[in-house]
């Protein structure tokens, strides 16, 4: 008996998977022709677009030019806007007062237009004053010092630590106050204005007594770190001198001995003195490498901020295209052509259903 329901249990599975294959081609021939309605639509209304177009393309070359020509005549007459940048490094943490300068000279310049007060810091006339237009500021992002800055971090970390951070939320929790170098953008519509401004404008960046008072210490400590290590130069000069003359005082006693003819070899406490003078040589070697260290950071930290690129002689352009009226009305006055036949056509169309309507 159990041999006659092996058969038909067989058909049944059968059956089963014949159905689960006709229901999936089905869904997956309605999914085909979904897609095949779609792309349809689409080509028939691209048709259709193309049909109007043609069938009034003078109207829209038209609509084009006129508002080429008189977006450029708005162009021609508008105040041009140049912009340059300034590239600066930060010392002694005053990021934050540099940001808080740059904010206060695009509040002037941009919300407050106070010419006079511009033109009071900056050391210019009012008239120039007027064509500041914005100052910016933003950190001079770069990948590679932030992985390096990362490293850094991640090695004073705890083993606790070092598993609920990583370096997407190290990277997320910087503010552009954890780095050194900034870029300061200046908008003006004068493209000859930036050099006026440059050298006060730097020194107004860090108006401020503290950071001053740190720039005089750290000079102060690098000059005695520098004379410091001059005099250790000179003594050790003076050391390698005095145990050269040594070394051939002695060779020159070894040698009056060894031409006797008994083999009297000499005092032996007399070697002592005869010292291995390349350790001087060494230690004088880091000294010098220390004071070119000392040296590069008199040059770093010669003032509160560094301009590693000042200002270009003349600004540029940067408007894009979406800000220039020539590009933008001839957009404007074409769609707005488009929609006048649109609206015109589905005017039409209502006349004539509505005509449909009344007769029957």
């Amino acid at each position: 008996m159990s041999k006659d329901l092996q058969p038909s249990s067989q058909k049944s599975e059968e059956v089963d998977l014949g159905l689960l294959f006709n229901v999936i081609g089905s869904v997956f021939n309605r999914f085909i022709k979904f897609i095949e309605k779609v792309f349809k639509l689409i080509y028939n209304l691209l048709l259709i677009l193309l049909f109007h177009i043609y069938k009034r393309f003078l109207w829209y070359v038209g609509a084009a030019l006129i508002g080429a020509v008189v977006g450029f005549i708005i162009d021609m007459n508008s105040e041009q806007i140049y912009g340059a940048n300034m590239y600066i490094e930060t010392n002694f943490k005053s990021s934050r007062q540099v940001y808080e300068n740059i904010k206060q000279f695009n509040q002037l310049a941009s919300e407050d237009k106070d010419s006079l007060e511009l033109a009071k810091v900056l050391k210019i006339s009012v008239k120039d004053a007027s064509k500041l237009k914005g100052f910016y500021i933003e950190p001079d992002l770069d990948e590679n010092n932030i992985a390096k800055m990362y490293s850094d971090f991640y090695k004073n970390l705890d083993s606790v630590s070092r598993d609920e951070t990583n370096y997407e939320k190290y990277k997320e929790s910087l503010t552009p106050h954890n780095f050194n170098v900034h870029r300061i953008g200046v908008a003006s519509s004068d493209k000859h204005l930036y050099t006026k401004i440059e050298k006060a404008f730097t020194k107004e960046l860090t108006n401020n007594s503290y950071l001053y008072d740190l720039l005089h210490v750290s000079n102060e400590n690098l000059d005695n770190e520098d004379l410091t290590l001059q005099t250790q130069v000179k003594k050790t000069d003076s050391l390698v001198a005095e145990y050269l003359t040594i070394r051939m005082n002695e060779s020159k006693r070894q040698t009056a001995s060894g031409s006797n003819t008994n083999l009297y070899m000499g005092n032996a406490e007399a070697n002592n003195l005869i010292v291995d003078e390349t350790k001087l040589i060494d230690k004088r070697l880091d000294l010098e490498a220390r004071r070119r260290f000392v040296n590069t950071n008199k040059v770093e930290q010669q003032d509160v901020i560094n301009v590693l690129a000042g200002f270009p002689k003349t600004g540029y352009d940067i408007s894009v295209w979406h800000q220039k009226m020539k590009f933008v009305l001839p957009l404007i006055i074409f769609g707005l052509t488009f929609l006048f036949f649109l609206l015109f056509g589905l005017k039409k169309y209502l006349d004539s259903e509505s005509k449909n309507l009344s007769l029957k």
